[in-house]
């Protein structure tokens, strides 16, 4: 085995996690038809278009009038998770008709027939149903009858914020910890109340392209209750349903119009009662589902998450390839203590900086030549001193090079940076493991004389006598070299002293994961 590569393995448990598909990019473009068919299709589709589009509006504008007259003046009250009642019996009589109506309204979008197999439970059987998610506004519409688990910021769109509340929907603001508890109250809640309607939830928070069920949430598995899982498939030979990269909400609806006919196939599998084991450990719950989803989908699951979607979309903002924000988010952030995705972007920003081609990965000289200061600005000969050598950037990319591709992305550069910037006694080790093995640079010893350089780099100031002091102490078995141990030892020792941290002893290198705040100019 590769020295580097064993070396990586010891303190690095998410390296063998490297993706092998990307679950959340359309396959649309990969599909292919002759182009007879093409031109066919798309004239087709072309002649249905004006047709969809009017009575779309219809079908729409009559969803509309129905869900305002159910919830015409409805208090705020009755729209709490927690505290809010059941819809009345004529409000509900008002909402009935939407369950034609959605269907109706996927029929225009091309859903000529879909196949189901098996039925729905009833809610005394399971109040709650989990779905995998493909599409999004195509399940949505399906489950149109049925509460869901939904993104808060959905109540202010002008079609879909009245259905949720005729609908009685929980919201959620992913932003807000405080509001997931809040969920997770009111599907219990509701999970006993036979006057709410069962609820719908997409434990995987995201939309994926079917290829994989990715991580599941443990929110809809916390109350402990029995869920009827959900498949939904799309066997398409020419035209990937999936709402997913690069697809915008305009253009997947566009899609979907312009598409003659989409398939679609719903499968309701037996109701999953919780074990005992599974009632302690909710994501063990979760888990279980997943795979069971996964299983009669015939695909694998995946420790793919939410969390990458959003940094899909932070990394094409930054004018990067959106895949280049994948990094197997549950993967590592099991390994990592309190790991934040608000921190993963700051270290996708820094990423940017190194990555001036912005290709979403970097090779030795482009990463080198980032961190080097121009020659112009290297006035101060103590700084040059500090400075990191070319030896010791190679050590350092090497390692972040995590599959020896002779590249690091940003998955390997945001699992290294979380190494650095490990917060318990464990992970703080593995980070002075990581910062030795870089600046050592295969030799697994430093020199007295190479310590008292980095001592200099880490506590500017540090009289000699102080700093050959520091080295003997370092020096354990007095054989004039600071090994491994010896030098985790010795950090650990004098971790507030000496502040031998990453950002200090790996100097110039962007292994921050808090955002810079610039004070103002009075």
């Amino acid at each position: 085995m590769d020295p580097t590569m064993s070396k990586r393995r010891s303190y690095m448990r998410v390296v063998e996690e490297t993706p092998q598909t990307n679950p959340f990019a359309n396959r649309t473009a990969t599909l292919s038809q002759g182009c007879c068919r093409w031109v066919f299709m798309r004239g087709l589709g072309l002649l249905l278009f004006p047709i969809r589009v009017g009575l779309s509006l219809l079908n729409v504008i009559v969803v509309l009038v129905l869900t305002r007259l159910a919830t015409l003046g409805l208090p705020d009250g009755d729209m709490d998770p927690l505290t809010g009642t059941p819809l009345a019996s004529w409000r509900r009589a008002l909402v009935a008709p939407l369950g034609i109506l959605a269907r109706y309204q996927l029929l225009l979008l091309g859903f000529w027939r879909i196949r189901v197999k098996g039925s729905c439970a009833a809610k005394s059987e399971a109040p709650i149903i989990v779905a995998n998610h493909v599409s999004g506004f195509v399940e949505g519409t399906y489950f149109v009858m049925y509460g869901k688990v939904a993104e808060r910021s959905f109540v202010s769109n002008p079609v879909l914020g009245p259905v949720m509340k005729a609908t009685s929907s929980i919201c959620v603001d992913r932003s807000d910890p405080s509001s997931r508890e809040i969920a997770k109250k009111a599907l219990l809640r509701r999970s006993s109340d036979l006057g709410f309607p069962q609820t719908v939830v997409f434990p995987e928070g995201a939309c994926t392209n079917g290829t994989a069920v990715v991580q599941f949430k443990v929110g809809a598995f916390a109350p402990g209750v029995p869920v009827q899982p959900v498949c939904f498939r799309y066997p398409n030979h020419f035209f990937d349903a999936s709402f997913t990269f690069p697809t915008t909400p305009g253009s997947y609806l566009l899609g979907l119009l312009l598409q003659p006919a989409t398939a679609m196939e719903v499968e309701y599998l037996p109701v999953y009662r919780p074990s005992g084991a599974e009632l302690a450990m909710p994501a063990l719950y979760a888990a279980n589902v997943q795979q069971a989803i996964a299983t009669a989908l015939g695909v694998p699951t995946t420790k793919h998450a939410a969390e990458d979607v959003a940094l899909c979309c932070a990394s094409e903002k930054l004018r990067m390839p959106a895949e280049a924000g994948i990094v197997v988010w549950q993967a590592l952030s099991e390994g990592l203590t309190g790991l934040r995705v608000k921190e993963a972007m700051v270290v996708l920003e820094n990423f940017r900086t190194l990555d001036k081609e912005g290709n979403g990965c970097i090779d030795f000289d482009t990463f080198a030549d980032s961190i080097r200061r121009p020659p112009q600005e290297e006035t101060d000969n103590s700084e040059e001193k500090l400075a990191l050598a070319s030896h010791e950037l190679r050590g350092i990319f090497d390692l972040l090079d995590m599959n020896g591709d002779g590249y690091v992305s940003f998955q390997e550069y945001l699992w290294g940076v979380a190494v650095l910037n490990g917060r318990g006694d464990e992970e703080k080790v593995a980070s002075l493991k990581w910062m030795f093995d870089s600046l050592t640079c295969g030799q697994g010893y430093f020199t007295k004389e190479r310590l008292a350089v980095l001592l200099d780099r880490t506590t500017p100031g540090l009289g000699s006598e102080a700093r050959d002091r520091l080295c003997a102490e370092a020096d354990l078995d007095g054989d004039g070299l600071v090994s491994r141990e010896e030098f985790i030892a010795f950090a650990t020792k004098h971790c507030e002293d000496l502040a031998l941290t990453a950002d200090r002893l790996l100097r110039g290198v962007p292994v921050s994961m808090e955002r810079k705040v610039v004070a103002e100019s009075a």
